[in-house]
């Protein structure tokens, strides 16, 4: 991103470069919320501590998170980051484990060797591909919930048992949707590395009404004198 922002400067007078097709990306505004709160201290190099809306004395992702489950809309949500995503692709574990030449050297490896390289997309691409099918067709919930009662305990590598539960993941996926869901599991499986790193800090849900109905959203968290980074 920070290439694209220097090319698109690099396109204007008098240089007259074509503009490139990155221009529209980087012009796009993601939404902002203002969140206010009674900061309890304002010392330079201090974390920043708040009066949340309980009274109690708390950090700005827990203000945020009072916040969104109040006035903002009662969501659900926890303070995920990576977190949830990586335990999600690694319940695609019959992709993972999948009989592939060369990548399992010993039967204690958590992930196969080439989790990191493009390889583990391009050798596995038909089944990767009919696997994301299923998912963007609804059956999700189906897969995560074989996969963890199958392999509940077992190492996987991104996946925590302990930090979240399968009803917690469960309602996870459905308000998410196959749709999304899909689409960014296939950005792991292409580039692990990149992406299993830098997403936003919480993963907010909920239902409307109906329980078939429901919607997610993600939000990153900064404090008065924070600033995003290029990867998040």
């Amino acid at each position: 991103m920070a290439l694209q922002r220097r090319i698109v400067r690099l396109a204007k007078p008098p240089r007259r470069w074509r503009v490139p097709n990155c221009a529209h990306f980087l012009k796009r505004k993601i939404k902002e919320v203002n969140i206010n709160g009674r900061p309890l201290n304002c010392e330079t190099g201090a974390k920043n501590i708040f009066y949340g809306y309980d009274g109690d004395l708390c950090v700005v992702d827990q203000l945020a998170l009072q916040y969104y489950a109040g006035d903002g809309g009662s969501w659900q949500g926890i303070h995920s980051e990576s977190g949830i995503w990586m335990t999600i692709f690694g319940l695609m574990w019959d992709i993972i484990f999948s009989d592939v030449p060369n990548v399992f050297h010993s039967k204690f490896q958590m992930a196969p060797l080439d989790l990191d390289t493009d390889d583990f997309y391009v050798g596995r691409k038909f089944h990767i591909e009919a696997h994301l099918k299923l998912i963007q067709d609804g059956k999700a919930e189906e897969i995560l919930t074989s996969s963890w009662k199958s392999h509940l305990g077992t190492s996987c590598r991104g996946v925590n048992w302990e930090r979240h539960s399968l009803s917690e993941l469960r309602t996870v996926v459905a308000c998410i949707g196959g749709h999304c869901l899909a689409s960014l599991c296939r950005h792991l499986a292409q580039d692990y590395r990149s992406w299993s790193s830098g997403m936003p800090d919480f993963l907010l849900w909920h239902f409307h009404g109906d329980r078939d109905v429901g919607e997610s959203k993600l939000v990153e968290v900064k404090g008065p004198r924070d600033r995003l980074s290029e990867q998040q």
